[in-house]
């Protein structure tokens, strides 16, 4: 029992003499940096403030430990902001490909249609004829065409050629 209780006094003791973040961080009793009470402390990862709210002597800078994975520019904030950012960011865009498919389904529906389908032709003398069809492209899917002409524009022309 005293070699534990000597080892972690030999630790703090050998945190406590480093004033400068650099020495601290790359101390070899594995210490962290308090930088706003400017104290070397015993840390084992960038981590341990989330389990000990006293690992640094002041307890609101507790989350601007600086440890040696990440170097004295890297706090426990950061480090969190960092990991809470890509998380959001890939929730946020798995929610963004489910809307998009969302609105594929949707738009089947209630839109233009399908993207692509099977087309029955029947002949003149009943027979039936099927061939699978994909739209021509996307600007068709997406919204209506401008360059084309309308269907009164199709009428008219070939009233004309009538006449």
């Amino acid at each position: 029992m005293d070699d534990i209780i000597d080892t972690s006094t030999n630790r703090l003791s050998g945190c406590w003499k480093s004033s400068d973040c650099n020495l601290c961080t790359h101390n070899k009793h594995g210490c962290g940096w308090c930088p706003t009470s400017a104290t070397c402390v015993p840390a084992n990862s960038l981590l341990d403030p989330v389990s000990y709210a006293d690992i640094c002597p002041l307890r609101a800078e507790r989350f601007e430990l600086r440890t040696k994975t990440l170097g004295c520019g890297c706090s426990t904030t950061s480090l969190l902001a960092v990991i809470v950012t890509v998380f959001a960011t890939i929730a946020g865009l798995l929610v963004l490909y489910g809307i998009f498919k969302l609105l594929l389904k949707l738009n089947e529906a209630y839109g233009t249609g399908a993207w692509r389908g099977w087309e029955v032709d029947v002949k003149d003398d009943g027979a039936r004829e099927g061939k699978p069809w994909v739209r021509s492209s996307k600007n068709s899917w997406f919204g209506p065409n401008l360059a084309k002409r309308s269907e009164q524009e199709e009428v008219t022309a070939r009233t004309r050629l009538l006449a």
